[in-house]
């Protein structure tokens, strides 16, 4: 059978999708400094004006790129928590995983060079604000919906995301100068058994009857 000829929006499509897998490779293995125009479109093996074409600046074609890798991230995070409350497994395994499949790979890494950008440059931290807010309320969502299906009860599942993530972050930072993969397992072992003290907390807060005619 003969395959028909691409469309136009089919080669623009896949020129976008080469262009910001271009910038994370670049981003994780050069640094956010050394991810210029030029580094991406020889990376992409694109020519400067596909690029401009697509991407007139910088900024724009690393806000795009960010915004590519923060949806595969929530979408892959969805996919585990689904699997892992499908099949009847436990919250510390479902944090096992994501720290075996996620962290310390293309989304820790690219994330870094960008927080450290975004910290000396303003455009670029107003412009990713809005989509780690978007990543943020993506991920509670799937929280939320892993406790529910497995019959949990947890008061802030927010919290105890963001004191995850903010925990494997910095596991990851300090990996840059340590390696020593026993205390990190360490640290994963501690924050799991951390993880009841939220976990059997109430979804409401509860609130004090105050007695009639008490002052």
């Amino acid at each position: 059978m003969q395959v028909g000829r691409r469309t136009h929006e089919e080669r623009s499509t896949e020129t976008r999708q080469r262009l910001m897998t271009a910038t994370l490779d670049c981003l994780i293995n050069d640094g956010y400094v050394n991810t210029t125009m030029f580094n991406i479109a020889d990376r992409a093996g694109l020519s400067r004006g596909a690029q401009t074409h697509h991407f007139p600046a910088k900024v724009d074609l690393i806000v795009a790129a960010t915004e590519y890798l923060f949806n595969e991230f929530a979408e892959n995070i969805d996919e585990l928590a689904r699997g892992t409350r499908n099949g009847g497994g436990t919250l510390e395994a479902f944090i096992d995983q994501i720290w075996e499949r996620f962290f310390g790979g293309r989304f820790m890494y690219a994330s870094l060079e960008l927080i450290v950008a975004s910290r000396s440059d303003q455009d670029l931290h107003d412009r990713l604000v809005p989509l780690i807010k978007n990543l943020h309320t993506s991920l509670d969502k799937t929280w939320l919906t892993f406790f529910k299906g497995n019959d949990a009860v947890i008061g802030r599942s927010d919290v105890l995301l963001n004191l995850t993530l903010c925990l494997f972050r910095g596991m990851v930072v300090q990996s840059v100068l340590r390696e020593d993969p026993q205390y990190y397992a360490d640290l994963l072992s501690t924050w799991k058994r951390i993880i009841p003290m939220f976990v059997s907390e109430p979804a409401e807060p509860r609130l004090s009857v105050v007695p009639s005619g008490a002052n």
